[in-house]
């Protein structure tokens, strides 16, 4: 159902501002082929995320078409009551999560500031939402969910995925056996990647602004979920044993290396001040030496004079979590165990300066050299 076009109200954020339909069987025409038709929906502030959708292209139709789909519909309708849930419809372009209430609240509170961050910075990093909805199967239990924008969406291949925070204590894959599917997190992390000055200040400049907003919000525990495609010339490298073979790059045998400092200036044309943040950034990838524990935050960077080409996938993500009285003892509890600087759980402040630290020392600018 296609809404008029007008200037946003108050109203129009607030979570009373919601519609319950109900789909009977055989139900309406609009909906597109193969939907699950007996359910009834919910949805919040639809004319807000209208406006989120159109400022990316996306026609409500199709939105519809993808999120409505009979597999979507099945797999939010077999959760039960407390089933937790993040899957891509079969086209890709979206995420949808299940949230709690709690969630729900808190993506209702920051809406408007998030809409006007939004308008104001086309480039945030900041996972782009599309929509909250409620469906309720007939027979089945409510369930509450996000629609949001696929970070990793390419029909390029992700050779590997990283989930990074900043901190330490916790962050590492615990499995013996990896696979393609496997995100990886901060200690696994033994790379750091060269742009473009230019592009690297773009980056950066928007991390601070997003950032910022994320801390007003009094939000913490996000990251910056990373994907990694390897270019197809650099892909023939025998693993010198300087990284756990369980993470060793890429999954198809080896990879050839490339002089960092030779290759330089082939990469000068990589900037464009047009180019999308986030989506397919040209970098070289340097391999860092484990010379002691800890996070590449805590550690020097020693390069091993190498570097491969990658295009760069990333986004921040999981931006739902408030500091409230469950994270506070957390940090209580953890900081009596470990490092406080280590760990997680701390306060927005802190947590948004030692996410922009450990960013400003993984990426960096193509005249640092190891």
């Amino acid at each position: 159902m296609e809404l008029p076009k007008r200037d946003l109200s108050v109203l129009d954020f607030s979570s009373t501002n919601s519609t319950w339909i109900r789909y009977p069987k055989n139900g309406l025409q609009r909906l597109p082929p193969g939907t699950v038709t007996d359910f009834e929906w919910k949805d919040y502030c639809p004319l807000v995320f209208r406006n989120l959708q159109q400022l990316d292209n996306i026609s409500y139709a199709e939105y519809m078409v993808s999120v409505c789909g009979h597999e979507t519909l099945r797999q939010l309708s077999s959760l039960g009551k407390s089933g937790r849930l993040v899957f891509t419809p079969n086209d890709h372009r979206f995420v949808i999560k299940t949230i709690r209430k709690s969630e729900l609240k808190v993506l209702l509170e920051m809406l408007p500031n998030y809409y006007d961050h939004v308008l104001t910075y086309p480039n945030t990093l900041l996972n782009k939402f599309y929509g909250i909805h409620v469906v309720r199967p007939e027979g089945g239990y409510k369930v509450h969910f996000v629609v949001m924008g696929n970070i990793l969406q390419s029909d390029l291949y992700i050779h590997r995925c990283f989930d990074l925070k900043g901190s330490s204590q916790g962050r590492s894959v615990s499995k013996v056996v990896v696979d393609e599917t496997t995100t990886f997190k901060d200690l696994d992390l033994e790379l750091y990647f060269l742009f473009n000055p230019l592009t690297r200040h773009r980056i950066l400049t928007q991390v601070k602004h997003d950032c910022e907003f994320l801390e007003a919000a009094g939000i913490m525990d996000y990251s910056l979920l990373l994907g990694l495609h390897i270019e197809a010339s650099n892909r023939e490298i025998p693993d010198d044993g300087t990284i756990d073979s369980r993470f060793s790059l890429p999954p198809d045998s080896s990879w050839t290396q490339v002089d960092a400092e030779s290759s330089l200036g082939d990469n000068q044309h990589y900037y464009e001040p047009d180019v999308k943040l986030g989506r397919e950034i040209p970098a070289r990838a340097v391999q860092i030496h484990r010379l002691d524990a800890g996070s590449i935050s805590t550690r020097r960077l020693f390069g091993s004079g190498k570097a491969f080409n990658v295009k760069l996938f990333f986004g921040i993500v999981e931006i739902l979590q408030g500091y409230g009285v469950k994270k506070r003892i957390e940090h209580m509890y953890k900081s009596l165990h470990f490092d406080s600087r280590s760990i997680s759980a701390v306060n927005p402040k802190m947590y948004s300066t030692r996410f922009q630290d450990f960013l400003h020392k993984i990426f960096q600018s193509e005249d640092h050299i190891c």
